[in-house]
C-alpha cells in the first residue's frame, strides 16, 4: 500500500472558513440589492404636509422633493380615505389663506396632465390638493401619496382652520 497523505486539518479548516465567508458575502450582496431596489428611499420625498380647512373644503399642501435624477409621477393622493384633486403647484406659499388661490402650475420641472403630477429630478415644490370630506381643525388625518412606480408614501397631517 502506498503511503497517502491528505491536507492538514489546519489548511482544511482555513479553506472551509474562506468558502463560508465568500458565500455569506455573496448572499448579503444579493439580499441587500433586492431590498434597496424595492425600498422607498430614492423616490419622491414628502418633506412636510399641511391641511387647511375652509368650510367643507380641505386644502392639502404637500411640500415635496425629488432628489432622484428621474421624473417621479404622482398618480393620486388620498386623505382620510377620500380622494384629493390636484389644484396647482407653487414655489412658495405666503400664508394659509393663499392656498385657495394656487390654481396653476407655476414651477419649472412640474407638469400636470389629467390629474397626475410629474416632478422632474432635483425639483422641490409645494403641491396643493383639494380634498372633500369633513375635516375638523386640531384632528390628525392619515393620507397616502401614490406614485406611478407602484410605491406609496404615507403621511399624517393635523387640520388647521384658515382664519
Amino acid at each position: 500500500m502506498a503511503n497517502r497523505r491528505g491536507i492538514s486539518n489546519v489548511i482544511a479548516t482555513i479553506i472551509l472558513i474562506a468558502v463560508a465567508i465568500a458565500l455569506a458575502v455573496a448572499v448579503a450582496i444579493w439580499a441587500f440589492g433586492l431590498f434597496r431596489s424595492n425600498a422607498h428611499a430614492g423616490t419622491l420625498s414628502s418633506i412636510s404636509q399641511d391641511l387647511y380647512v375652509s368650510g367643507s373644503t380641505g386644502y392639502l399642501v404637500l411640500y415635496v422633493s425629488n432628489p432622484t435624477g428621474t421624473t417621479q409621477n404622482i398618480v393620486s393622493v388620498t386623505l382620510g380615505g377620500s380622494s384629493c384633486n390636484f389644484q396647482g403647484a407653487t414655489s412658495s406659499i405666503s400664508s394659509p389663506s393663499g392656498v385657495s388661490s394656487v390654481t396653476t402650475v407655476s414651477v419649472n420641472g412640474v407638469v400636470s396632465t389629467n390629474g397626475q403630477v410629474a416632478i422632474a429630478g432635483g425639483t422641490m415644490v409645494y403641491l396643493v390638493y383639494t380634498c372633500t370630506g369633513s375635516y375638523t381643525p386640531g384632528v390628525q388625518y392619515s393620507g397616502t401619496i401614490y406614485l406611478s412606480s407602484g410605491s406609496n408614501i404615507p403621511f399624517t397631517v393635523v387640520a388647521q382652520a384658515i382664519s
